[in-house]
C-alpha cells in the first residue's frame, strides 16, 4: 500500500473516545497520532459517521473529525482545524 499521508505518524497506544452527534460516546484506542490526525482502532467502525469528534480527557477538550478510510476494527481521522461541524441531516 502506498503512503498518502502528508507527515508521518508517531506510533502510540492510548485511549480515547469518540462523540457521535453529541449523544454517542464509544471507547477507542488510538495507534498512531499527529496534530493533524490519527489511526484508530475500534471493534466496529460499520456505524461510524462522516463527521464526529474524539477527546483524549474524557470530554474537557473536544477534537471535530472527519473520517478519510475505514476497514472492519481501524480508521483513519482528520482532526478539522477551525471548521465547525457540520452533522449530516437525518433523512
Amino acid at each position: 500500500m502506498q503512503e498518502r499521508r502528508k507527515r508521518p505518524r508517531l506510533r502510540v497506544l492510548k485511549s480515547a473516545k469518540l462523540v457521535l452527534r453529541k449523544s454517542s460516546v464509544f471507547d477507542c484506542v488510538v495507534r498512531d497520532l499527529t496534530n493533524v490526525g490519527a489511526g484508530i482502532e475500534i471493534p466496529n467502525t460499520i456505524d461510524l459517521p462522516e463527521v464526529l469528534e474524539m477527546t483524549f480527557d474524557g470530554g474537557r477538550s473536544i477534537r471535530p473529525c472527519r473520517l478519510v478510510w475505514r476497514t472492519f476494527s481501524r480508521t483513519g481521522v482528520e482532526f478539522l482545524l477551525n471548521q465547525p461541524l457540520h452533522w449530516p441531516r437525518p433523512q
